[in-house]
């Protein structure tokens, strides 16, 4: 449960984490509010994908906007549900994870 994972995590300890990342996940978007200002986050996913629609990654992106966060939001838009592989591949993730602090 990756990116749904991330944002069960996130609703459940939303003051644990500085910053997170989504890859093709999803949530309940009554729960957003939860964790919406707590962490920054970048959601990644494919738009293409088989296993987890797209639109559960966008209905989520546009409630974080609605409660007033700024979640960074890249769709890669070839891919499947393997979007971890280009998530993981961008050269900005690493830094944009650790530079975020309490």
């Amino acid at each position: 449960m990756g990116g749904m994972g991330t944002f069960e995590i996130l609703r459940r300890k939303p003051n644990t984490f500085a910053a997170a990342f989504a890859i093709c996940g999803g949530d309940n978007t009554n729960n957003v509010s939860k964790y919406a200002k707590k962490a920054p986050l970048w959601i990644f996913h494919g738009q293409k994908d088989s296993v987890v629609p797209f639109d559960h990654s966008q209905v989520v992106v546009d409630a974080l906007k609605a409660a007033g966060a700024n979640p960074k939001f890249t769709i890669y838009t070839n891919d499947d549900h393997n979007s971890w592989d280009d998530a993981f591949a961008e050269p900005g993730l690493i830094p944009w994870l650790f530079s975020h602090s309490e």
